[in-house]
């Protein structure tokens, strides 16, 4: 009997907590779906963490794309769960209302991609690259999605296309990875550069077996450094769970296992070392750091 009393009160305690439902993408190496790195993503170890600090919930993940992200958000609906995201980056210009955490973690975007052998046609290895001149050079053939914002170095490449509608130096792809398409490409011959974070330079090269192949130059168009978030349904208990959350990340993100989630991504210890002086003498000394979208607060 005393058992039995036990066993209704725990599964009565389990109902009685409000649930989590984490929205989660394949889009590896933040989250890792399938394949020899399943489960090692970065965003799933932080994941993993953020769950252990909020015990008094329940916690669900669900597999979905950014289309039904938005129409969740647009919904504003907790009657049964609570949308939360723990893979979100500033969109001051998305058409979707959210609450954001604090930051979880700075990082740089987009790098120029090339391979060794074509590396002496863009500069000198560790030479900051001028997307605005280099697109101009028609013998460098560029691949990139159709789909990819691109940030900063999208918006060059979108003001050279404008101007110069028909130009055939320039592919973009739609397929379903099209991130490892692109990658591979390079390696093919079928282009000479493309568009990436750093971190999935080295998940993509380790995919196809060419990280030691792959060379990468900072853009000076994109220098700017932003951060990721955490990211909930705008109601009142996705603000209740983001005020819960940002008591989290200030302890968490001052962590190793924080930290080092994210740096096993990046292809060399050079990178590595720039990227953890920044984390500790710059990052973590700045203390809350909140997105600049107002709708976000």
């Amino acid at each position: 009997m005393k058992i039995f009393l036990l066993l209704l009160l725990f599964f009565y305690t389990l109902n009685a907590k409000e649930t989590i439902r984490w929205m989660i993408w394949d889009l590896p190496p933040n989250f890792i779906i399938e394949g020899e790195h399943k489960g090692l993503g970065y965003h799933r170890v932080r994941l993993n963490m953020l769950k252990n600090q909020l015990r008094d919930y329940n916690h669900e993940e669900q597999v979905m794309n950014f289309n039904r992200v938005k129409v969740i958000y647009d919904e504003k609906d907790d009657s049964k769960v609570i949308y939360c995201a723990n893979d979100f980056i500033t969109h001051p210009l998305w058409d979707i209302d959210d609450y954001l955490s604090v930051a979880t973690f700075p990082f740089k975007a987009y790098y120029l991609v090339t391979s060794k052998e074509k590396s002496h046609l863009f500069g000198k290895t560790g030479e900051t690259l001028s997307i605005t001149k280099i697109i101009k050079n028609k013998n460098l053939r560029l691949i990139m999605s159709k789909n990819r914002p691109y940030l900063a170095a999208g918006e060059v490449v979108k003001k050279y296309l404008d101007k110069n509608p028909n130009a055939k130096h320039i592919t973009k792809l739609s397929t379903q990875n099209v991130g490892k398409s692109m990658f591979g490409s390079i390696f093919k011959n079928r282009a000479d550069y493309t568009f990436e974070y750093i971190n999935k330079v080295t998940f993509y090269g380790k995919e196809l077996g060419v990280l030691d192949k792959a060379v990468i130059f900072p853009i000076k168009e994109s220098s700017e450094v932003y951060y990721g978030y955490v990211s909930c349904v705008k109601t009142a208990k996705g603000k209740k769970v983001i005020e819960k959350i940002n008591k989290a990340i200030r302890v968490l993100k001052y962590t190793d296992k924080w930290a080092n989630a994210f740096i096993q991504w990046l292809p060399n210890q050079e990178l590595i070392d720039d990227y953890l002086y920044y984390y500790n003498e710059v990052f973590l000394p700045s203390g809350d750091i909140y997105d600049d979208n107002p709708r976000s607060r």
